[in-house]
């Protein structure tokens, strides 16, 4: 089985991921009648057990385990937390693992030059480190979606 990781990067590729998460969840469990945690929901959710402070992975084993909580295989990055924000107070807020949220209060103000160089080299390596924290929850990474404008500042 392969997984796939979703970095949402930005107002807009926050706004886009939320509607992605909404749809994956809804056609699933349109599929899905059973609530079982199978091959086609563990691409992108991690089945966990959320009875410990750092939520323990169920493991696929035979793929016909129940689903406890999903958590998704996102990371969220914007630079002005307000959207991240909004989105983890909103019906989707459990689905998001909080530690794998890369946010900041000022924002670029729609500058990609004040994005790229004052958050670029001051996030790179907080960056890779929830990146990387989120493909090791991964048994075969198969690749990484972004999710952003074209303009703008991140």
């Amino acid at each position: 089985m392969t997984q796939s990781i979703v970095v949402q990067v930005g107002q807009c590729g926050n706004q886009i991921g939320c509607r992605f998460w909404d749809l994956a969840l809804r056609e699933h469990a349109s599929v899905n009648k059973n609530g079982v945690y199978d091959e086609s929901i563990g691409s992108f959710f991690r089945n966990v057990d959320c009875r410990h402070e750092d939520p323990a992975n169920i493991p696929m084993g035979t793929g016909k385990g129940k689903i406890k909580s999903l958590k998704a295989r996102a990371v969220l990055v914007d630079m002005e937390e307000g959207v991240v924000s909004e989105m983890m107070k909103g019906p989707l807020g459990e689905v998001f693992d909080c530690k794998q949220l890369l946010t900041d209060v000022s924002g670029s103000g729609n500058n990609w030059a004040t994005g790229h160089k004052m958050y670029g080299t001051q996030y790179r390596e907080d960056l890779s480190e929830v990146v990387r924290r989120a493909a090791e929850f991964c048994d075969c990474l198969q690749c990484f979606f972004i999710m952003h404008s074209m303009g703008g500042g991140e």
